[in-house]
């Protein structure tokens, strides 16, 4: 079977979901595909590039890249139409090329309703038709504006493939057809993301003692050119921890911030000072630090800390937390959206009320005096994640899931569903 994933968001230019499911699906995807051939397509804003590990050949091209920088170096994330239109039909050609010369028997289009602009679904939906492959859309974002949910629900997608139930639930109550909808969630490399290695690195890094313990949160603070600080609840955050550090002198809030894009540097910048500035008027500029850390840093990142925190206003699954489970950290969340589909409160973690400062402190305080609850939660969080977030298994249960597609497709087996 060949496959052909094609996606908006590269991981070699940001920290997201996404980039992070788009990261492990190359590397799964080489090591358990056999004779199969899978090929990606993804952005690059510096023109065309090819790398091919095993079977994998992944093709990088400026047609997917929505963003430019303007002569003053000013971001231009909404392009004009006549690039939108040159960029769609380069996308066109090219799907059509690649259909052809790698006979493609599926192709996966990742996040399309959300991260291009429409032409972009309409030009592959027609790739597909005319080509006769079967054309799949897995969403990652909730559809928020009008236009995010038409192309979900009346585009010719064969499958929809939801990374959470929250999100598969999103579709079908704004009118996405059941029958198309399913589940396949994110997950981690559990060689990767492990509670074995160099735990002192992160304190070592960030010249702390060894006796400090370490309350960790972990974010991207800008999408697009919009800072989501509240969205993603590190203002909730920094309010809990000023309550707790009066208790807990030795504790230091690290806020480990996904590095952006290089041309979205001047508005991290912006977003980061303005962080700075409420951690400053919450009186613990002394005790929280924010620092930039790459997808290759975080496991040893993750390691180093003794709880991890992140009461986030929505998340649709919340790679995050599955991450640190996997290194062996007790985790609290929120819950909303797919947060409680990894997170069974009281049982491998907490889940905070919404917004609820005064609740997340206690539950921090709880956890840093209850070693007992401490290790419970450590333990049950890493048996979650073997048993349901393992990714390696859960690429290969997609590819099985495709295969059935094709089959299907070419009238030789009954359809199955993932769960």
């Amino acid at each position: 079977m060949n496959i052909l994933f094609i996606s908006p968001n590269s991981p070699s230019s940001s920290v997201g979901g996404v980039e992070r499911c788009i990261k492990n699906l190359i590397k799964f995807s080489s090591e358990i595909q056999g004779d199969d051939e899978i090929t990606f397509v993804l952005p690059s804003d510096s023109g065309a590039g090819y790398e091919k590990i095993g079977n994998t050949e992944i093709y990088y091209r400026d047609f997917l890249q929505m963003s430019t920088k303007d002569n003053l170096g000013k971001v231009r994330p909404n392009l004009s139409d006549r690039i939108i239109k040159g960029k769609a039909r380069k996308f066109y050609e090219f799907v059509l090329k690649t259909l052809d010369l790698k006979k493609i028997d599926i192709v996966t289009a990742e996040n399309f309703h959300l991260g291009v602009p429409p032409a972009f679904s309409l030009m592959l939906n027609m790739a597909c038709q005319i080509r006769k492959v079967p054309l799949v859309l897995r969403v990652h974002s909730f559809a928020v504006k009008p236009i995010q949910v038409e192309l979900i629900n009346n585009l010719l997608w064969e499958k929809i493939v939801c990374v959470s139930k929250s999100v598969a639930g999103d579709c079908f109550n704004k009118g996405a057809d059941v029958s198309k909808l399913t589940t396949n969630y994110l997950g981690v490399d559990i060689q990767e993301f492990s509670p074995q290695g160099d735990r002192s690195w992160l304190k070592n890094q960030l010249g702390l003692g060894q006796d400090q313990q370490v309350m960790l949160g972990a974010s991207r603070i800008v999408v697009g050119t919009k800072e989501i600080l509240k969205e993603k609840g590190l203002i909730i955050l920094i309010e809990a921890f000023s309550k707790v550090s009066l208790r807990f002198n030795n504790l230091r809030l690290v806020l480990a911030l996904g590095k952006p894009p290089l041309f979205l540097n001047n508005e991290f910048i912006q977003a980061l000072e303005k962080l700075k500035g409420f951690i400053k008027l919450s009186g613990v500029e002394d005790k929280v630090m924010c620092q930039s850390f790459t997808l290759e840093q975080m496991p040893q990142v993750y390691r180093g800390a003794d709880v991890f925190a992140l009461p986030s206003e929505n998340e649709t699954l919340g790679q995050v937390y599955i991450e640190a489970m996997a290194s062996g950290v007790p985790v609290i969340g929120t819950n909303v959206g797919g947060v409680p589909e990894i997170i069974h409160d009281g049982e491998n973690g907490f889940l905070s009320a919404l917004n609820d400062a005064s609740m997340l402190a206690g539950q921090i305080t709880q956890l840093l005096e209850d070693e007992t609850l401490r290790n419970s939660f450590m333990e049950k969080g890493l048996k979650t994640v073997r048993t349901r977030f393992e990714m390696r298994k859960l690429t290969q249960d997609l590819f099985d899931y495709y295969t059935q597609i094709v089959m299907k497709s070419r009238g030789t087996a009954r359809f199955g569903i993932i769960d």
